[in-house]
């Protein structure tokens, strides 16, 4: 029998590194990403590909709805549209060649695996050039993830309370675990008044809302669950 666990595998991107922070880079890398052949043929564990920042199964809205079917789809596998983005990125970089340093815990399993699995998607795109960074979870977060010496970093988070906030808190300006530094205004507007409603269905389309803000920014990119 398999369980849903809840956990999200995703990449943090680092905002204060200038290639990261072109948000064209970030759509090719999560258009580059065939997150259904990693979990049907490398995976194989039950894990199922991601489609948004909340994991599915994580709650039902007031009407009885699971929150990721209600907020719908945010990533795709399409590496045309993927190399697209990666040409858009290049011209605005001036450069002819964009390389990206992906950190990763060797100790992390399924973390290593995806990473391995990352490297060949990535690299099918042209003029895109990854370097592997390999250490353990330890030094990933508290080192090198909580000094902001990183590019794209394989992670994950698991809940701790059935409720979209304890993912979408992660993409707050002032939250801890924001080791990515991503801001914007109207997602922490957005988020303060989550905080203080009370009226669950209101409370509900306002965290749809919510992840739609950070999804478009692809403030983080969403592997699995």
């Amino acid at each position: 029998k398999t369980i849903s666990e809840g956990y999200l595998a995703y990449l943090i991107c680092n905002f204060k590194a200038d290639t990261i922070a072109n948000k064209n880079v970030r759509y090719a890398l999560s258009y580059a990403i065939n997150r259904k052949d990693l979990c049907d043929n490398i995976l194989k564990d039950g894990s199922q590909p991601a489609t948004g920042f909340v994991p599915a199964q994580l709650c039902k809205s007031p009407s009885g709805k699971d929150f990721r079917e209600e907020s719908g789809k945010y990533v795709d596998y399409d590496v045309k549209k993927a190399q697209e983005y990666l040409d858009a990125a290049k011209k605005e970089l001036g450069t002819d060649t964009i390389t990206v340093d992906l950190l990763y815990g060797t100790d992390e399993s399924p973390m290593d695996t995806m990473a391995e699995y990352l490297q060949g998607s990535f690299s099918k795109l042209k003029g895109l050039k990854v370097n592997m960074v390999a250490t353990v979870k330890k030094d990933r977060i508290y080192n090198r993830e909580a000094n902001g010496n990183f590019q794209v970093v394989c992670t994950r988070w698991g809940p701790d309370y059935a409720d979209p906030t304890t993912y979408l808190n992660l993409a707050t300006t002032d939250n801890s675990n924001n080791y990515g530094k991503y801001t914007n205004a109207k997602y922490d507007a957005l988020m303060e008044q989550i905080q203080k409603e009370s009226d669950l269905t209101k409370r509900w389309d306002l965290m749809i809302q919510a992840e739609k803000v950070m999804m478009e920014d692809m403030a983080y990119i969403p592997v699995f669950e």
